[in-house]
């Protein structure tokens, strides 16, 4: 046995993912015994740490932070990527006030999920629940740190959850909670609090946390492999909007395939340009970010039952996935750059993966686009990008793409 497969091992024993574990995790004490949720908050705290992070040229000064958890005593942590991404310099703050330095084993785009070490031993580690188990309308306790005032616990509810998506909260989750745990009233992680849905940045309700079941899978895969195994499909997709439903006289769906690779699982499947994506293993799509996290979390060689409208006409179609190859060495992480894009250097500056929940995706970057210009200035590779991007400034990111033959303009908040 391999010692990165030992690590993992010992890893999923940490969390407390035993069999035994995974079947009692849904655990619901009496709501509020004389302390209330004291004693839950109390036993969890030490898991639970602050991020500070210093970015390149900052003169030692950290400049942002976030929250993380420790998975493992040996010094495993999971945190939010872009909590970390560009960093020069992290430093891990423990309840205790003991401050350890920390590197970056590995990181996912897509989940935005990144593994965290520090030099310690004895450390207590969070435990995970089932995430499957949990239901809407159960208490739920975020902890982190936001703003930078400290350790904090907020109080909500889970507002709502489906297949393959993250779960929905409305406990208040603040800048500086990405990272942290999301718990059930037995003081166990079911997520890692992601993002928030908010017009402006502060907490309003909607608060979005990796469900630790897809945590725990992709710690597994960072810390063996370095990289998460995905099935591929092999397609382009696009956003439906009115216009396409009427054109393409479809009533519901919520992608597009805008494109299928020659020899793809997905051509061998009998998918074709221009047919709608209307549900995925018998689950309806409400709308294109679904799709966007289906693609991202199915595991290479599982089949699809895809059913897809073509026609007028609804059709089944199985597609067995393959698997994702593992990124080219010109690929780089750019969140530093353009928050939540992964880029390559590909007959061009390509856009290869778009975290759906990051500040591009929302301001319309997407897979496949081709970047031809920031800020006014023609760009033909990473370097160009980055000198055009670095600086003071914080306003957006003006960049001039290709999509579909056509050029676009998006806005894209500097990473940060």
């Amino acid at each position: 046995m391999s010692r990165t497969t030992q690590i993992a091992i010992l890893l999923l024993a940490a969390s407390g993912l035993t069999s035994q574990a995974m079947a009692a995790s849904r655990i619901t004490p009496p709501l509020l015994a004389e302390g209330g949720f004291a004693d839950i908050v109390e036993r969890t705290l030490p898991s639970v740490v602050r991020i500070l992070v210093t970015l390149p040229g900052a003169n030692g000064k950290s400049q942002s932070e976030g929250s993380g958890v420790v998975v493992s005593a040996d010094g495993y942590l999971l945190t939010n990527r872009h909590v970390v991404d560009g960093a020069s310099k992290i430093l891990v703050q423990f309840h205790d006030d003991r401050e350890l330095p920390a590197k970056v084993i590995a990181s996912d785009g897509p989940t935005d999920m990144a593994v965290l070490k520090v030099d310690a031993a004895g450390l207590q580690s969070i435990e995970f629940a089932n995430s499957d188990r949990v239901r809407i309308g159960e208490y739920a306790l975020a902890v982190g740190n936001p703003f930078g005032v400290g350790t904090t616990v907020t109080l909500g509810i889970i507002s709502a959850k489906a297949e393959g998506d993250y779960i929905q909260t409305d406990a208040a989750i603040n800048p500086g909670n990405s990272g942290g745990p999301l718990l059930n009233t037995a003081g166990q992680m079911i997520g890692i609090n992601t993002a928030i849905i908010s017009p402006s940045g502060a907490s309003s309700g909607v608060g979005l946390a990796l469900p630790s079941n897809t945590a725990r899978q992709v710690m597994s895969d960072l810390v063996v492999n370095g990289r998460v195994s995905r099935g591929y499909l092999g397609v382009g997709l696009q956003s439906m909007t009115d216009g396409l439903q009427q054109a393409l006289g479809v009533t519901r769906g919520a992608a597009l395939i805008s494109d299928v690779a020659p020899d793809s699982p997905a051509a061998q499947a009998g998918l074709q340009r221009g047919d709608v994506v209307v549900a995925i293993n018998g689950r309806v799509l409400r709308d294109f970010r679904r799709m966007q996290l289906y693609a991202a979390q199915a595991r290479p060689h599982t089949t699809l039952q895809m059913t897809v409208a073509r026609e007028g006409e609804e059709t089944v179609i199985p597609v067995k996935l393959g698997e994702a190859p593992a990124p080219a060495a010109s690929e780089v992480a750019t969140s530093e750059l353009l928050s939540g894009a992964v880029l390559a250097e590909r007959d061009g500056l390509v856009v290869m993966d778009v975290n759906p929940e990051g500040a591009s995706a929302q301001a319309g970057l997407q897979p496949g686009d081709v970047i031809l210009a920031v800020n006014r200035k023609p760009v033909d590779g990473i370097e160009a990008l980055r000198a055009q991007v670095t600086g003071t400034t914080d306003k957006p990111v003006l960049l001039e793409v290709s999509r579909g033959g056509a050029t676009w303009f998006v806005a894209v908040p500097k990473g940060q």
